[in-house]
């Protein structure tokens, strides 16, 4: 949108409207109910600006084709408990996460977590996720999918995903797949 603007200048851009916008709250008013309006409605307007600026910034720094974004997902009634989980692209490592237990129930329950937002060239790649968990029995495994896939100049979407096992022991199935967008 604004190739020429960085973060910087964004920054000092949103921290001269919002001093603007305190100077103009605080002249004289007719009464205090008026001047609390005023600042409800300012307090609204920085917030538009905040998410439009966060918007602007994730199109800088991630153009739609360069990004790559991974979101991980937990089926129903998965007898695992995940600790951790390790992302790597193309062999070197893009991003690890420690669960809490309050996490992994939202996750258990159908949320779905954004794990990595990044940049990649077009063209092929790698992504490997290492899970560390808890089974059912209580012992602790650890366990690897890959995924090699082709980048096109688009973004491109993918999820890791822990399933229920259905094999011997029911062991969970972890899969990494792309999204249909």
């Amino acid at each position: 949108m604004f190739p020429f603007a960085t973060k910087e200048v964004l920054s000092k851009a949103l921290l001269n409207l919002l001093l603007v916008s305190l100077v103009i709250a605080s002249a004289p008013a007719n009464s205090t109910e008026n001047l609390a309006q005023r600042t409800e409605s300012l307090k609204k307007r920085v917030i538009e600006l905040n998410r439009e600026l966060y918007k602007l910034e994730e199109e800088i720094l991630y153009p739609a084709n360069t990004q790559v974004v991974v979101f991980l997902s937990v089926a129903d009634n998965v007898d695992f408990d995940l600790d951790s989980v390790e992302l790597n692209l193309n062999g070197k490592l893009a991003t690890s996460y420690l669960y809490s237990e309050r996490e992994m129930n939202a996750l258990k329950r159908g949320g779905v977590q954004r794990l990595y937002m990044g940049s990649l060239s077009a063209g092929p790649h790698k992504v490997e996720a290492v899970f560390n968990g808890r089974g059912g029995n209580d012992k602790y495994f650890r366990n690897a999918a890959n995924l090699n896939f082709e980048k096109a100049s688009t973004s491109k979407f993918l999820e890791l995903r822990i399933e229920r096992g259905t094999g011997k022991g029911n062991l969970p199935r972890f899969l990494v797949k792309e999204m249909q967008h």
